[in-house]
Parts: structure tokens; C-alpha cells; sequence
């Protein structure tokens, strides 16, 4: 009997294993679908339109190139839907201005440009978007560009207020007047470790010294001393609106609202309400918190505004920017005396020129540079009044 249940037990294991086994199957790939992005902006000198393929697994991709504005399709991992008649229609128009599609190396981009001179948004009106591509489909779609606030005029709204904000009191105060048509606003600061944005239904906001960027791993500032950072607060409309809050949600499955018909993404506008240029500064409060003199990678003589952004408890984390020759921003850490300051192409962290590794000695950083072509020697700067 007990053989018999060993049996038994025997067979039943051999039969689950046998049933997880699987066999390969080769699943089709899906049908790709045309996606568009596109947002008016009546102060913009030019319209742009993106139009690309979804991916489907039949295109191997190229994540190793450098991004290129002009080709950002390409340059970001996507497939370009090239030579598409796509047109801006306005409100009785059924011809409509075509877009130039951008060329690089004599290669389609799926970048669509209208310029200006041969159209010209206007807040408060309706424009369509018509695109064929050249195997016949079609989408369509359709925005109400917000209104205007008052005494708005064509590149008003893009023009920079400058402001000094330190970080350790100050607040920035944000102020604007509402729009018709727009559905919300969208507040944004551009941050080397990426934007930091949301949308907001009042007509006023307040912006401390201590936000942190919850888009950006880590939780870092948004206000880095030493930048110049820009602050805007732009109109948008519905489109914009439900396409920006929708995403791709692996359990719920809702997806992103599009506002195509034919293909998915985005086709909305936005106005422009108000811009600052914000330098930000915050009192010294470490030995490392002071203007330095010395000479950089390249060998040109410069000074750099230093300060600690966060203190941590092993690794603090360095802001700054060069107030000589370049301008240019650095970001590092400090950990105990030993400084890795990394000096920026842009603002972007992702952009970096050289790598100074250095030790700070009393009024002294002593160290070198590793720059993208060589390792300088050694390099000493010297700590002087800001």
C-alpha cells in the first residue's frame, strides 16, 4: 500500500513538471500606430510637430546616440515617420500651411516645422492638424489655443524677468491673470537634474527655498546655488491637460489620453503667462561656501562660486558655477575633505566638460582635472572674498 502511494505521489510530481514545461511561441508583432506630439505655442518662432512610429519590436534601435534637437526622434530611441504631408489648419481653412519636415544628412527626421512667416497662432483661436502619411493614413486633430492675458503682445510672454531668490529665506511669489479656454497652468523650473512642474488652477503660487524635485532619484533640490534657473508659467489647454496627467499604467491599463484621431498622442496649445530668470544664491555656512580662484581644464584663469547644497552625514552634495571666462555650472560631492566637482556643457547634469578631483586644504583646493580629452596636472585654487 505504501508503494502504491509512493507510486501515486511519483506520477502526480512528474505530471505538474511536465505541464510547467512550455513550449515557444512566436507571438506577431503588432500593427505600429502613428504618434504625433505637437503643442502650439503662439510665441514661438516656429510650430513643431513630431511624428513616429510606435514600437513594435521590428526596428532594432539605437540607444547609443548623442540626442540632437534637430533629429529627436532618432536620437531618443524612436523611428521617424518620414515625408507625411502634415498640415496647420486654421478656423475656415481646408487647405491648410504644409510643414518643412527638418532634414539631417540629407535623412527625414519626422520633425515638422511651420514657421511664423507662413503662420502664426493666435490665443483664443481653433486650429486643426491634418497628417497623411505616405502609405495613405490619416490623423487628425483639434485644439482651442487659450486666450491671451491682457496686454499680451507676440514674444511678451517669453521674455525673462530676472530675480535674485536665496535659498535659505526667500520664497518666490508667483502672480498671473486667468485665461479663458485655458483648462489649468502649468508652473516649471528647469533644474539640471531635469524639470520640476505641475499643474496648478489658481492664479498664484509660492515657491520655497527648500523644494525638493520629487521627478529625480534621490530627492534632490530643486534650487541649486550658483544657477540661474528658469522659472514659467504657461496656459494650457485641455489636450495638454489630459495628456500630461494620463499615463501607461502596467495594472490598471488605462493609458495615455490621446487627442488624435488615427494615432495616439498629442496635438494642444499653450500660451505663455509669465517667465523669470532666477539666480539663485543662500548664506555661507561651510568652510567650502566661498568664491575660489584658480586656473581650469583648459588652462584659462577663472573663479568659481562655491557652496554646499545638501549636507548629508558621510557625502554632502556641491552646487556652483564659474563667474569668469565661461560661466559655466558645476554640481560634485564633498566627503570629508576630498571635493568631485563636474563641470557642466549646459545646465543639464547629463552634459559634462571635465572632472576636477580635489582635497580641501585650509584656503586651498588642491587637485586635477580629467577633461573629456586628457588629465591636466595639478591644478590649486585659492579661497577669495565673494
Amino acid at each position: 500500500m505504501v508503494a502504491d502511494a509512493r507510486w501515486i505521489v511519483g506520477l502526480l510530481a512528474a505530471t505538474m513538471l511536465a505541464a510547467c514545461e512550455s513550449t515557444p511561441v512566436e507571438v506577431a508583432s503588432p500593427t505600429a500606430a502613428i504618434v504625433v506630439y505637437a503643442v502650439l505655442n503662439p510665441d514661438a518662432s516656429e510650430q513643431v510637430m513630431l511624428v513616429e512610429s510606435s514600437l513594435t519590436g521590428r526596428v532594432d534601435i539605437n540607444d547609443g546616440l548623442k540626442f540632437d534637437p534637430l533629429d529627436p526622434i532618432r536620437t531618443a530611441g524612436g523611428v521617424p515617420i518620414s515625408g507625411a504631408d502634415v498640415r496647420l489648419l486654421a478656423d475656415g481653412d481646408s487647405v491648410g500651411v504644409r510643414a518643412i519636415e527638418t532634414l539631417v544628412r540629407a535623412r527625414g527626421t519626422g520633425r515638422y516645422v511651420v514657421p511664423r512667416s507662413l503662420l502664426a497662432p493666435q490665443p483664443g483661436r481653433r486650429y486643426r492638424l491634418r497628417l497623411r502619411t505616405a502609405d495613405a493614413r490619416e490623423v487628425t486633430g483639434e485644439t482651442l489655443v487659450p486666450g491671451a492675458p491682457p496686454g499680451w503682445t507676440v514674444g511678451a510672454g517669453a521674455v525673462a524677468t530676472p530675480v535674485v531668490l536665496d535659498r535659505s529665506r526667500d520664497t518666490l511669489q508667483l502672480r498671473w491673470s486667468a485665461v479663458r479656454d485655458a483648462r489649468t497652468y502649468v508652473i516649471r523650473i528647469e533644474t539640471p537634474y531635469g524639470p520640476w512642474a505641475l499643474f496648478a488652477d489658481s492664479t498664484q503660487f509660492m515657491l520655497s527655498g527648500g523644494l525638493r524635485n520629487y521627478f529625480a532619484p534621490g530627492l534632490p533640490s530643486v534650487w541649486f546655488p550658483g544657477f540661474v534657473q528658469t522659472a514659467s508659467v504657461v496656459a494650457v489647454d485641455a489636450n495638454f491637460y489630459n495628456y500630461n496627467r494620463s499615463g501607461n499604467d502596467p495594472f490598471g491599463g488605462t493609458g495615455l489620453i490621446s487627442s488624435v484621431r488615427g494615432g495616439l498622442g498629442l496635438f494642444g496649445s499653450v500660451v505663455n503667462m509669465l517667465r523669470r530668470e532666477v539666480s539663485v544664491t543662500e548664506r555661507s555656512r561651510f568652510p567650502l561656501d566661498a568664491r575660489w580662484r584658480g586656473v581650469t581644464s583648459t588652462g584659462v584663469s577663472a573663479e568659481m562660486d562655491l557652496w554646499v547644497d545638501v549636507e548629508g552625514p558621510t557625502v554632502s552634495s556641491v552646487s556652483g558655477r564659474e563667474v569668469t571666462a565661461m560661466r559655466r555650472y558645476v554640481l560634485g560631492t564633498l566627503r570629508g575633505e576630498s571635493l568631485r566637482l563636474v563641470t557642466l556643457d549646459a545646465g543639464s547634469s547629463a552634459d559634462t566638460v571635465s572632472v576636477l578631483t580635489a582635497r580641501l586644504a585650509g584656503d586651498s583646493l588642491v587637485g586635477s582635472y580629467d577633461s573629456r580629452f586628457a588629465t591636466t596636472g595639478a591644478r590649486v585654487f585659492r579661497r577669495i572674498a565673494r
